[in-house]
């Protein structure tokens, strides 16, 4: 059925092509909703035939957000987010009721809406037997999210989210994910995705062989906002490049290989001694952070002859990437931005959800009342126990520190 998507008022667009705004509207036949829903924020996808973007929308409404919700309110974590995703697509739904609904990100954790399981690599992206964890909502929506990945060895790595942006890139690169390849065929390549916790990928063909994690993001938002750098320095919206490429070099110099822990100090000193202004200081840090995470990375993890990346970030973090990634000797095969819906629409197709229409079947859940507000004492009982799991293994996700508030959605909170 062809229907006229018309976007609500009151959020924040972001137009799938120049001159789309709220009020975008399309005649296009709606497929899917795919929901990236990260730690800090949520972008929502009204996905049609083939994976089109026919309409998007973000809201601030990610996962710290709506914990916050639950605890201010005293409800389940649960009801929050079940509140938080009607905000985001109740209307999409109203015009189409049996629109799938899939999710990944942060919303699979132990402190989001449902805790997914970590799937082990090598893991194959396009694999037609993943398993998805599902919700069912109030209202009998089923809601899908995809599983994490998680390393082995020593010094285990896990990403969330990431993965669909790295399908969606490899899909989007000519390389395509055509459905007679066999598993784990086709030429190996380093995907690196920036952000709050960088990821460099080592994919073969469609398969993720190896991956691990750099906290430059993180590390540059506690540096810039709660250490004495951050009393120094004068924020700007302007970038100083010079004293990026500056920090950079240093990474790179022989003053630089004994790491960013011997050098991040000189941000300070060099601004004392008048040889930086304090208004490059966060500039000549992010250089430092992301100049010891490229001379790391070379050092550490990447094999002979790997001197290519495909670069997944937002457009100011590619571009300080790029240049970091230039003076290491190592090349940007090609960019991709917002992966992450194609990436969906894929692992959708995939799990078999683009098959047929979902049922909406009522729960047990759907046929009763919502639960009663919880006494603030049992609020914050549940809050105890949900901190007290935050900082305990369980069998599915290993302990990670838990991110930063200003944290987690690559176009947000990175080095500047």
């Amino acid at each position: 059925m062809t229907q006229s998507w018309i976007m609500r008022s009151g959020r924040r667009p972001i137009a799938a092509t120049p001159g789309k705004s709220e009020a975008m509207t399309t005649d296009a036949e709606a497929r899917l909703i795919a929901i990236d829903w990260g730690t800090s924020s949520c972008r929502a996808y009204l996905l049609g035939s083939s994976g089109a973007i026919l309409a998007q929308r973000e809201e601030a409404s990610g996962t710290m957000a709506v914990s916050a919700r639950a605890a201010n309110e005293a409800i389940s974590r649960a009801v929050a987010f079940e509140r938080a995703f009607d905000d985001l697509c109740e209307d999409w739904l109203r015009i189409e009721p049996a629109l799938p609904v899939i999710a990944c990100g942060m919303v699979g954790s132990n402190h989001g809406w449902a805790e997914a399981d970590y799937r082990n690599t090598p893991a194959e992206m396009a694999d037609t037997g993943i398993r998805l964890t599902t919700v069912r909502t109030r209202t009998g929506r089923n809601v899908h999210i995809v599983p994490g990945l998680i390393t082995g060895g020593t010094l285990p790595s896990v990403m969330r989210g990431e993965e669909t942006q790295i399908l969606g890139a490899l899909a989007a690169s000519g390389d395509g994910i055509p459905a007679h390849r066999a598993p784990g065929r086709g030429a190996s390549q380093i995907v690196l995705l920036p952000g709050t916790h960088s990821k460099w990928v080592r994919v073969v063909g469609t398969v993720v062989s190896d991956f691990t994690t750099y906290m430059t993001g993180e590390v540059f938002a506690l540096l810039s906002n709660e250490s004495t750098l951050s009393r120094l320095a004068l924020k700007t919206v302007r970038s100083s490049w010079d004293a990026f490429d500056r920090g950079v070099e240093v990474a790179a110099s022989p003053a630089g290989a004994g790491g960013f822990l011997g050098t991040a100090f000189s941000a300070r000193s060099l601004a004392l001694t008048g040889e930086l202004a304090r208004e490059d200081i966060l500039d000549y840090l992010s250089g430092l952070l992301i100049g010891d995470e490229i001379a790391g990375i070379g050092r550490t993890w990447l094999l002979d002859g790997e001197r290519s990346v495909i670069l997944c970030g937002a457009d100011e973090l590619n571009s300080r990437y790029r240049r970091a990634l230039q003076r290491f000797g190592i090349t940007v095969s090609r960019e991709a931005q917002q992966s992450a819906a194609a990436g969906m629409w894929l692992t959708a197709n995939a799990a078999g959800l683009l098959s047929e229409r979902a049922a909406v079947v009522p729960s047990a859940m759907a046929s009763g009342p919502e639960p009663e507000p919880k006494s603030e004492a049992d609020a914050k009982s549940e809050a105890e126990t949900e901190a007290e799991s935050d900082t305990k293994p369980s069998a599915t996700e290993p302990q990670t520190p838990n991110p930063a508030p200003h944290t987690e959605r690559p176009s947000h909170d990175l080095p500047r």
